[in-house]
């Protein structure tokens, strides 16, 4: 059975998920997530409250996975590649303002970057969709990331859905504008 690894997209701009220049990519915040999701697997970021339950921002399955200094060094520019690795080894913050933490640097450097597949990712930021009946069970809820609670037949489900929406890609920008701070979700 295909997982499908879901949670709540607490702060959305375009960030984490990045969504520049049509390529969607996990490189911070998200560590259990980004520890864990395998090729072929499911992500999907559904809106907090106030808003009903059940309500997509993206969805993405995982193409492939890279660690944080390959990753810099092939999508030099992105701006979730925000640490490049030293020479002689450790990492270098290229964004100050971006997890100027301790905590957050360490847990951005706990966990490889994904990749996700643009031939069957959809992102929807500040217009999101609601989850048909059929599938409100994979509707996350609280802190944390969800993977329990999915059906066999559920991701092919869901891709199904999704592309009955649109087609894959990039279709609204983010809910949130950029801070001054920027935070993970």
């Amino acid at each position: 059975m295909t997982r499908i690894l879901r949670y709540i997209l607490q702060h959305d701009t375009g960030m984490a998920p990045c969504i520049d220049a049509g390529l969607v990519s996990l490189a911070t915040c998200k560590p259990k997530i980004r520890a864990s999701a395998k090729p072929g697997e499911w992500v999907v970021g559904f809106r907090p409250s106030p808003a009903p339950r059940g309500i997509v921002v993206w969805a993405g399955r995982v193409a492939h996975s890279a660690d944080v200094g390959d990753y810099e060094r092939q999508y030099r520019g992105r701006s979730d590649a925000v640490y490049r690795a030293k020479p002689g080894g450790g990492f270098k913050r290229l964004r100050p303002d971006y997890h100027p933490g301790a905590d957050e640097f360490r847990k951005d450097m706990s966990a490889p970057v994904l990749i996700f597949d643009p031939d069957a990712t959809w992102y929807f930021g500040a217009e999101p969709h609601m989850l048909p009946e059929e599938l409100m069970h994979l509707a996350a809820g609280g802190r944390g990331h969800r993977v329990k609670g999915a059906n066999d037949g559920d991701a092919a489900a869901l891709q199904s859905w999704l592309s009955g929406l649109k087609l894959p890609g990039i279709h609204a920008p983010p809910r949130d504008p950029a801070p001054k701070r920027p935070r993970c979700s």
